[in-house]
């Protein structure tokens, strides 16, 4: 009795194992974010019909707002503050927990990865990516655009959302009108960065 008992175990497991085996495993994302920083440089822009073009200027002005922590948040009180009628060059530094860069990996998985800003009142801005694989290609992801400010506003919270999307969801994504888009989790997906940071759009130079 003891034997056929053994033998139904042993049969249970080698069936167990098998199935095991046979279940695909799950793709794991490979971003880690330890931590992150958005930067601000201002540079010249000329008007090109629907779209800019920009250039780097000499002296240019900066922002830099951190983020760290479990919740990835900026200093307290810090608010960041562009001016209308500027161009604006931004850059997402993101680090893993080694403190190592990151941030092209999302580019160069640009088939999965698009960043979605919202908050910026309407027609207050015009906003565009620019960012470009290691081989020169352009794609459009969310690490590296350029910001015009229109209109002055009070301060306001901006929310820049990394998202990882799932296959075949960035095709439906026009860059053109969905930057900004609230309803960003129709798209389907997770993720991977969720940063909250005050800016204001001022005249003149006037900082408050």
């Amino acid at each position: 009795m003891k034997k056929y008992i053994t033998i139904l175990f042993i049969s249970i497991f080698a069936l167990t194992t098998a199935c095991k085996k046979d279940e695909p495993t799950p793709e794991t994302d490979q971003e880690e974010v330890g931590s992150a920083s958005i930067t601000f440089t201002e540079v010249a822009a000329e008007a090109h019909g629907d779209h800019y073009h920009y250039a780097e200027i000499e002296n240019p002005e900066v922002e830099k707002i951190d983020f760290t922590g479990s919740q990835m948040l900026p200093p307290a009180g810090a608010h960041t503050h562009l001016e209308v009628g500027k161009s604006y060059r931004f850059n997402v530094t993101i680090k893993d927990f080694a403190g190592r860069e990151t941030q092209q990996s999302f580019v160069e998985k640009d088939d999965h990865h698009f960043a979605f800003i919202l908050n910026i009142p309407e027609n207050h801005a015009f906003v565009t990516y620019s960012d470009k694989k290691n081989d020169g290609t352009k794609v459009k992801v969310g690490v590296q655009g350029y910001i015009t400010v229109l209109k002055a506003s009070s301060t306001f919270t901006t929310r820049y959302i990394m998202r990882h999307l799932n296959p075949k969801v960035k095709e439906t994504i026009d860059p053109k009108k969905d930057w900004n888009n609230t309803n960003f989790t129709s798209f389907t997906g997770a993720n991977d960065l969720d940063l909250k940071f005050d800016l204001h759009f001022t005249e003149d130079g006037h900082g408050h």
